[in-house]
């Protein structure tokens, strides 16, 4: 039954496409895609096709080389459309995801469910009004798209294993001052991107955030190269949170109950208290662009003995556990040779509790033939710092080329 709605879904949407959302999204554009119009009726269709392949330099010892090869990273289908009664609404979802979980005995990835976007929106209040799955208001980093970049995937500390990034609730979107002003503040079930395997918890409680930006001169749109080649000094800052308790009933273990929820180091669910804070910028200027991010995870598991507090005493860790760390990306876009090059850097902690902290640097350029609609990307990934207990590494270096096609 599952497969045969699998494939009803594609055969029925196949002609449908896109990735980038043109007017209707606050986090993307993609002028490229195709647009059918009816009296104040508008609907979109577009997608996105990206590959590459994967070299990993082994460290000595290391002879599996299961990860060097070719990959697709993407092959993502996306309708928008707006509505004359004001609403909008978005159905976007990746083929790559479903048909792995179709061969795989419909067993998607709980943090790659198929469904990246699925809700509607209506704008006819100053308020705009959010209800369904999609990304969630929180980090710069995270609500922007990698594909608009030279990067190939989000850094360590916002690509999902610190917090989640989408989830299904309801948002709340304002602007103020002519645009200088964004704020949103939302409700969510908490479960992030496995909410799809799980459904709400059994705690029924839910996950608030909150994010507040100033940009000058106006709004300052989410993606992180300035191929505008602004004249005029651009910039934002921001500042978030979120927050839920998802103590369980009766002090039920969630690793047993919903066992891969919490993501790679167990940050992103925990039965017990969780805040997560952190600030961010953008600044653009004739080309260049810089970006800063840090992200704070406070994290309060109900359970004394919580895998997260690694066999520490009461007296040591206080019934707390912190992770987080810092990211910066400096870019530079020459429209005449067509190109995009990027410099980045993390530092990443995945719980203080243990020793070791992350480091990396990240080398990317990007020749575009047709922005970053049509163009070659080629990325290095440079561990400068192993975090030996929380992320243990098989390899020096990572490098991945290939290309991506936007419609």
């Amino acid at each position: 039954m599952k497969k045969t709605l699998l494939f009803s879904l594609l055969a029925g949407t196949f002609a449908t496409a896109s990735h980038a959302q043109s007017e209707f999204s606050e986090f993307t554009d993609n002028p490229s895609a195709f647009t059918i119009s009816s009296d104040k009726n508008t609907l979109e269709f577009g997608g996105r096709a990206s590959f590459y392949y994967e070299n990993r330099f082994l460290k000595s010892g290391q002879t599996n080389l299961k990860k060097n090869g070719f990959d697709v990273k993407d092959l993502d289908l996306d309708m928008i459309g707006k509505t004359a009664n004001k609403f909008t609404y978005e159905l976007h979802y990746s083929l790559v995801d479903m048909i792995t979980a179709a061969a795989t005995q419909n067993t998607a990835a709980p943090t790659s469910p198929g469904f990246k976007a699925a809700y509607i929106q209506y704008n006819g209040f100053k308020v705009k009004i959010k209800l369904g799955y999609d990304k969630v208001p929180f980090s710069q980093s995270s609500l922007m798209h990698e594909h608009e970049t030279p990067n190939w995937s989000h850094s360590g500390l916002t690509g999902g294993d610190f917090f989640s990034r989408r989830d299904i609730g309801l948002t709340l979107n304002t602007r103020l001052c002519k645009n200088m002003i964004n704020l949103y503040a939302g409700a969510y079930s908490g479960m992030g991107e496995t909410f799809f395997e799980y459904g709400n918890d059994a705690s029924g409680t839910f996950e608030y955030m909150a994010r507040a930006e100033f940009s000058y001169p106006g709004k300052v749109n989410y993606n992180e190269i300035d191929e505008e080649n602004s004249s005029v000094l651009q910039f934002r800052v921001a500042g978030n949170i979120r927050y839920k308790n998802k103590t369980q009933p009766g002090g039920a273990s969630t690793v047993t109950t919903y066992p891969d929820a919490g993501s790679t180091y167990g940050l992103n669910f925990i039965g017990g208290k969780s805040t997560v804070y952190g600030g961010d910028a953008i600044v653009k200027y004739k080309g260049f662009s810089a970006t800063f991010e840090s992200d704070i995870v406070n994290l309060q598991p109900s359970n004394a003995a919580d895998a997260l507090f690694n066999g520490t005493s009461a007296a040591l860790n206080k019934g707390k556990v912190k992770a987080g760390g810092f990211i910066s990306d400096l870019n530079y876009n020459s429209e005449p040779i067509h190109s995009t090059l990027s410099v980045g850097y993390q530092n990443l902690n995945a719980n203080d509790l243990v020793s070791g902290t992350q480091e990396w640097l990240t080398f990317a350029y990007a020749y575009k033939i047709s922005g970053f609609n049509s163009c070659a990307k080629i990325e290095y990934y440079l561990p400068t710092k192993e975090d030996a207990v929380s992320n243990p590494l098989k390899y020096t270096g990572q490098l991945r080329v290939g290309y991506q096609v936007v419609f």
